[in-house]
């Protein structure tokens, strides 16, 4: 594939290729496989008389999948897919079988630590829980008397059941400052969506026909149940075109692949946009009945061709036009997947409202195969009342972004502001489960950052880097060892997932409920009465008003309402718009200074003796979190530097050769991998290695950290990083 970027890749010059043809044969034997195992009830039934076998959720990563833990003399056994669980269509994935190993992990923490040397030093002393709980409740106190209540930042992420204790703690605390993994992730996807629909809705991939996808590697980056269905649509009326610049496992499974330049994304869905606007193939009486905006719409897309889309994205203009109409002629059983994943430059709300638009003119919202917005089981609210204070500040990073989250921030804007003591001062940093040294760009500034602090304190059950720079670390319970409050997980089939302990925590662990509410006591009277509660009694009154859910929960570990999807049920109705209907001209956003109809900008070329680094996921790994579990550190002990054949040949470099990467933040060393699945002018290494914590034996000191190379560019609409606009050198190590 010397000629990589001028090409596409068919199914057919796919088969034809004696490597990839292996490759496709291997892949289609797991989607058998997989497919027997969701429809053949091979899982044994669960035992549940006697506390043989559990029923819990997966916490190895957000899907939170459904999970039978075979006990078997008070040690879990086994891990098994519960069959009833419809979201993750009874199956679990390599991570979730490995979830295992995270509780009986030597490298677990297993009782309170207290810094007994300098930060990033590694000393540490064992502590009594009290003893630990006072010196953290003394230092939250101090920094609110000398800096406000707002001295304190709370840093937390989404995909733990129960987040929602640690971000009551930092409101009853009085604190504003909380910053949560959105803006590392699909923030600006749900921006540009919701500008448009009112919503960020679940595009139908089961019974789509025609699939476009930008990027979002669903057969790696997981996310059920589409990453099944993708597999599992209706036979050969299915049809997957997917773009990105690496030829990954999704890649593989799609019929057409397009290794589009980045940046360059935008420009091919306006141009698709155009053929179907100027051919007269959108969805004419469900423009007039549900959009707004279509009158501005036609002359702002005339003049984004395909010809001059072929210039800017390196895919022929017949295959834009093609793609085009056989995507509006596919629909309503079509769609443009937006997928769940960090933005890719700086324009990326921009990019996410061109493809919501896209799917609007062909009239697939709200329809089977189509873009379909979520349904969700109700739950009783935990309420409280918060106590009052009168000398908080707004938001450290209020006014940052156009549109930023009161609960998410903008981590970049956040921590630059942390840096320069404007407004005010943060001096505090109290971190549940997030790993920001490893998760936010520019690892650099997050140290500097980190430096600056008075006091840091992390939750977390394993020594991750940002735990490692600690001064209290406080060990959490596993996922398999707590009662966790029910969630409603929202979508085309909604359900209520349930979580239990599978076995009594091990070591001196606690559940986040019990921490929180033996912090809030130190922290006073007002604060303390907010966690007057038990984790039974907190269950109990979410499901007060429709006690069968919890009767569901435990007699198959899942409860829903229906088992196939109501469509259309907003046709007609109004929206969550200021219009009421489909935005495609967003006045919002006119008043707000910015461009009302999606503007495409050419990004910066890839200069002269470097490459663009491009981020993406592993199956087997979930961020920064999996690396240093046996099992999947088995599969991949460290992560390579992709780098394509020609690109490799020229710099003379080698496969297996040790390399340097550098950018202008940072730098790391780690092996070539040369391969013809990358474009030329891209280098990629997999998220999760680097770490700085001997913490965590396995992968310390293995490979090299992306986080220490992205700079830390913003998406100025939602705060989003821009996680593909960093180039680098790289040169023999």
């Amino acid at each position: 594939m010397s000629g990589l970027i001028n090409k596409k890749l068919s199914r057919r010059r796919f088969l034809g290729t004696s490597t990839c043809a292996l490759a496709t044969a291997t892949v289609g034997s797991q989607a058998r496989v997989l497919k027997a195992l969701a429809v053949s009830g091979e899982v044994a039934a669960p035992k549940l008389n006697g506390g043989k076998d559990v029923f819990t959720a997966c916490g190895m990563c957000v899907n939170k999948c459904g999970v039978i833990a075979r006990v078997r003399d008070g040690r879990i056994h086994k891990l098994d897919p519960n069959p009833e669980y419809i979201k993750s269509r009874g199956m679990l994935c390599a991570r979730g079988n490995a979830g295992i190993k995270v509780i009986y992990d030597p490298d677990r923490l297993k009782y309170p630590l207290i810094r007994a040397g300098k930060r990033g030093e590694g000393k540490w002393r064992r502590a009594s829980w009290d003893e630990a709980l006072d010196l953290v409740g003394k230092k939250m106190n101090e920094i609110a008397e000398k800096y406000t209540r707002a001295g304190m930042m709370f840093a937390s992420t989404e995909g733990t059941f129960q987040e929602h204790f640690f971000l009551q703690l930092a409101e009853c605390f009085g604190s504003p400052n909380t910053v949560r993994h959105p803006t590392l992730c699909l923030s600006s996807n749900i921006q540009g969506f919701s500008a448009t629909f009112g919503t960020n809705p679940t595009p139908d991939v089961l019974n789509a026909d025609y699939i476009i996808m930008s990027g979002a590697n669903r057969s790696e980056a997981l996310i059920t149940p589409d990453s099944i269905d993708q597999l599992k649509g209706d036979g050969g009326r299915r049809k997957l075109v997917y773009l990105d610049p690496r030829f990954t496992k999704t890649a593989s499974k799609a019929d057409e692949w397009f290794p589009i330049k980045p940046g360059s994304d935008m420009a091919f869905i306006l141009a698709l946009t155009n053929v179907i606007v100027s051919e007269g193939l959108y969805a004419k009486e469900f423009i007039e009945e549900m959009t707004v905006g279509f009158d501005q719409l036609v002359p702002h897309i005339k003049p984004y061709t395909p010809e001059w889309a072929a210039t800017e994205t390196e895919i022929p203009a017949e295959d834009i036009r093609r793609i085009a109409r056989e995507f509006a002629n596919a629909a309503p059983r079509a769609v443009y997947y937006q997928g769940r994943r960090s933005s890719f430059f700086d324009n990326d709300t921009q990019m996410r409202r061109a493809m919501a638009i896209l799917n609007a003119v062909i009239g697939n919202w709200d329809t089977a195969g189509g873009l379909v917005p979520n349904t969700k089981i109700k739950l009783q609210k935990h309420d409280y009342l918060a106590p009052w204070y009168d000398d908080v500040p707004e938001r450290l990073d209020s006014g940052s972004v156009t549109f930023l989250s009161e609960k998410d921030g903008s981590w970049t804007a956040f921590r630059d502001r942390v840096l320069a003591g404007k407004p005010y001062p943060v001096k505090g940093m109290m971190i549940y489960k997030q790993n920001v040294v490893m998760s936010v760009p520019n690892r650099a500034k997050t140290l500097k950052m980190m430096e600056q602090m008075d006091f840091i304190c992390t939750i977390d059950i394993a020594m991750s880097d940002t735990a490692w720079y600690s001064d209290v670390v406080l060990p959490e319970a596993t996922y398999l060892e707590r009662q966790d409050p029910l969630e409603s997980l929202a979508g085309i089939l909604p359900v209520v997932a349930f979580r239990q302990p599978c076995v009594e925590p091990l070591f001196e662990s606690k559940p986040n409920l019990w921490i929180m509410q033996n912090l809030a006591r130190r922290l006073g009277d007002e604060v303390a009465a907010t966690f007057d509660f038990t984790i039974d009694e907190h269950i109990h009154h979410q499901v007060s008003k429709n006690p069968k859910i919890l009767k569901d929960l435990k007699n198959k570990g899942v409860h829903y309402m229906k088992v196939l999807p109501t469509y259309g049920l907003t046709r007609g109705k109004r929206l969550r718009t200021k219009t009421g209907k489909i935005e495609l001209y967003s006045a919002n956003y006119a008043r707000k200074g910015l461009d009302p109809l999606p503007v495409y900008t050419r990004h910066e070329d890839v200069p002269a003796g470097k490459f663009r680094l491009i981020v993406g996921r592993s199956a087997i790994f979930t961020h920064g979190t999996t690396a240093n579990n046996a099992y999947l550190h088995d599969i991949m002990p460290e992560n390579t530097l992709w780098l394509n054949t020609l690109s490799a040949q020229k710099a003379g470099l080698s496969d297996g050769q040790l390399v340097k990467v550098k950018s202008r933040v940072g730098e790391g060393t780690l092996k070539l991998e040369v391969t013809d699945k990358i474009r030329p002018d891209c280098v990629y290494m997999v998220h999760g290695f680097g770490v700085l914590s001997k913490g965590q034996s396995l992968i310390h000191g293995r490979g090299a950290c992306d986080a220490a190379l992205i700079e830390d560019k913003i998406e100025p609409i939602s705060g989003n990083v821009a996680m593909h606009q960093t180039f680098v050198e790289v040169s023999p190590a």
